[in-house]
């Protein structure tokens, strides 16, 4: 099975994509928390083994140098280095949605001046699956990221379990069946609560995405950032 995830342009459009999702002034954004997803997205990708652009890990270190930095007592009260990262990164950020911004609106004008000329059929294709409740697969893919960093220090704890060599989407997919068998609606933290490993989680999350797919499971999010819940969809 081969499912693809939405491609960001490059790391500064991961980044505003998190910093919109708060709906306020990207000065005035919870960076922290931003570095974090940004961080949990990113070590997940590694654990899935996908392909990452250097330039994601330069800003991802970059990131851990500013949230290190912020963490730290503030020992003079003066304009510091982390502050001048800091608003360096957000100016980026500001920067990049304004010609995010610029470059939408010249494609819609493109499109709209395309109505009036004749072009060769093309064939149109899309690669990302888009959910209901206005969701996408990143939606899903960003809630799945926090989970799994927040169990991974109870994986780094356990020293007693032993992972299996591989796990099989398609047993997994039986498994998620069998949850939903017992209880229509679950959240991701309840689906992945008696998972023992990383590769477990993961396999877990390929058979959800594949079931959802499917339309046999639907999802929803009553907020930004919020709990993901999957249900049953209802024959």
């Amino acid at each position: 099975m081969d499912i693809k995830f939405k491609d960001f342009e490059g790391p500064l459009d991961l980044l505003l994509h998190l910093v919109s999702k708060y709906e306020v002034d990207i000065y005035d954004v919870p960076l922290v928390e931003v570095i974090e997803q940004y961080l949990a997205y990113i070590a997940t990708l590694q654990a899935m083994k996908l392909e990452i652009a250097g330039e994601y890990m330069v800003m991802a270190s970059q990131l851990m140098l500013i949230k290190s930095r912020k963490l730290l007592p503030k020992m003079v009260e003066e304009i510091s280095y982390e502050d001048d990262l800091e608003a360096d990164l957000l100016s980026q950020i500001e920067e990049y949605k304004r010609f995010k911004a610029l470059g939408q609106e010249l494609a819609a004008q493109h499109d709209q001046r395309a109505k009036f000329y004749s072009k060769p059929k093309t064939e149109l294709i899309s690669d990302e699956m888009e959910l209901k409740y206005d969701k996408t697969v990143v939606d899903l893919f960003l809630a799945f990221s926090k989970v799994m960093a927040d169990k991974q220090d109870s994986f780094n704890d356990s020293h007693t379990t032993v992972a299996a060599d591989q796990y099989r989407i398609e047993d997994m997919m039986a498994y998620v069946e069998e949850r939903f068998s017992q209880k229509k609606r679950l959240t991701l933290s309840e689906l992945f609560e008696a998972s023992q490993n990383t590769a477990e989680m993961l396999t877990i999350f390929l058979a959800s995405l594949e079931l959802i797919k499917r339309q046999y499971l639907t999802v929803h999010q009553e907020e930004n950032f919020g709990e993901i819940t999957l249900m049953k969809e209802v024959a």
